[in-house]
């Protein structure tokens, strides 16, 4: 049958009798994947594509024409200095695009290149310096600017500028802050707790010491139990953790901010400059018309993937795939999840994990917090919804630690779920649900 596909509602859908792909991302590979014939299958695709538009063409416009903002090139008039706030390796955002445009529009202000630094605003992620940063924003740049790490947990290279109305200590680079010109950037996708990526995450927790960082993860936390109601992807007014966040930058007091939106495959489909918070709202709004689906009633089952490296690069990265798109799986249902984890897991989970009851697990990450603890929560309540099948390069032991049933090939998942999920049941698969979210809208 020939694969024909209707845009409903930003979802492709269509009734095919085998997964037209025959694969899923997993690591550097492609992980092969014929799903059960005979039913109706929905793909779960972005929006937008970069083939519908003009990429050089969106980060000229974006840049002669920012929004709520005078051009970068005016607002470096008159300053000595700048510094440029960078995503690190796990992600892929069009660097080596755009900071060459960022730095010659800095030029043109009359900022030399020696007054210039870029900062690798990873948070608590590994710092990758050196050949790294050659393939983040290429190797003239390198050779023209400083390039800097920053890290967290070194309290002294921070300055505290205040404390957020959520009790967060704000305390950020103290080299990012000694810069004249303070230039956000990065990649709008939707985040399971932030609600969107981009825009001030680039400070916090970017170039956030640890405590701030700390203390402003744990507001995924509901009061009094479980995860607060508005932490989910896409989610922004009135999610406590991107609140947050901007009363933070609002008190660094950033003068631009670029950020880009890309398809699955890395093109660029928009492009925002400007004002960062202006900029950031503009493109948080592209996002959501291309990675925001819905459905009218949940699938029995759920294929995902983080998309492959390095968005699968180890367990905490691929967790996107399964937190995205929960919602499209029906209580009782399945998911089956594919990622690699060639680095790991972090021992936090299995820590938390060990806790057997959810009472005492909720008890215990409120009375010593740490980076793992939400994200344990999180996973707890989605294996105690649907069955979850996890089909990594993960020890078979952690996983089922983590509630989760391990196997080796999507094969083998399917089969597993098959035997517990009725013949009947509805499907959907994800290759790239790590720039997706879900919702349900009943017809």
């Amino acid at each position: 049958m020939p694969l024909q596909l209707v845009r409903v509602a930003g979802l492709f859908m269509g009734t095919i009798t085998e997964w037209p792909d025959s694969w899923v991302p997993y690591g550097a590979a492609r992980c092969p994947f014929v799903a059960p014939r005979g039913r109706s299958i929905l793909s779960l695709r972005s929006a937008r594509s970069a083939e519908q538009g003009d990429p050089h063409g969106f980060l000229s416009r974006a840049l002669q024409h920012p929004i709520a903002s005078k051009p970068l090139a005016e607002i470096a008039q008159g300053k000595r200095s700048a510094a440029i706030l960078i995503p690190g390796k796990a992600r892929r955002v069009g660097t080596r695009e755009y900071i060459p445009a960022l730095v010659a529009e800095l030029n043109r202000g009359g900022i030399a290149d020696k007054d210039i630094s870029i900062f690798l605003a990873d948070g608590t992620h590994d710092q990758h310096l050196g050949s790294d940063m050659e393939e983040l924003v290429g190797r003239e740049t390198v050779a023209r600017v400083r390039c800097l790490g920053h890290d967290a947990r070194e309290e002294g290279e921070t300055v505290q500028l205040g404390t957020t109305s959520f009790g967060t200590p704000v305390l950020i680079n103290r080299a990012v802050m000694a810069a004249e010109v303070k230039i956000l950037t990065g990649r709008i996708v939707p985040h399971y707790f932030a609600g969107y990526s981009g825009g001030r995450k680039a400070l916090i927790p970017g170039v956030a010491g640890f405590r701030t960082i700390r203390a402003n993860h744990k507001l995924t936390l509901a009061s009094d139990v479980g995860i607060h109601p508005e932490v989910r992807p896409a989610s922004l007014s009135g999610n406590p953790v991107h609140l947050d966040m901007v009363e933070g930058a609002r008190m660094v007091r950033p003068d631009f901010c670029l950020n880009t939106v890309l398809d699955e495959a890395h093109g660029v489909v928009g492009v925002v400059a400007g004002d960062w918070e202006a900029a950031h709202a503009a493109g948080c709004r592209l996002a959501d018309e291309c990675f925001h689906l819905t459905l009218p009633k949940p699938v029995d089952v759920l294929v995902t993937s983080a998309g492959g490296l390095p968005y699968d690069v180890n367990f905490m990265q691929s967790l996107k795939a399964a937190f995205n798109l929960q919602a499209m799986v029906r209580p009782g249902g399945a998911i089956l999840w594919v990622a690699e984890c060639a680095q790991g897991m972090h021992p936090g989970f299995l820590r938390w994990a060990s806790i057997e009851s959810d009472a005492e697990l909720e008890v215990a990450v409120r009375a010593d917090y740490n980076l793992t603890g939400h994200n344990s929560i999180m996973l707890r309540r989605l294996v105690r919804k649907a069955h979850v099948v996890l089909c990594s390069g993960l020890p078979a032991e952690q996983v089922r630690a983590l509630g989760m049933h391990p196997v080796s090939t999507p094969e083998a998942g399917l089969r597993w779920i098959q035997d517990r999920v009725p013949g009947d049941s509805s499907y959907a698969v994800a290759p790239y649900a790590n720039v997706l979210c879900g919702s349900i809208q009943p017809a």
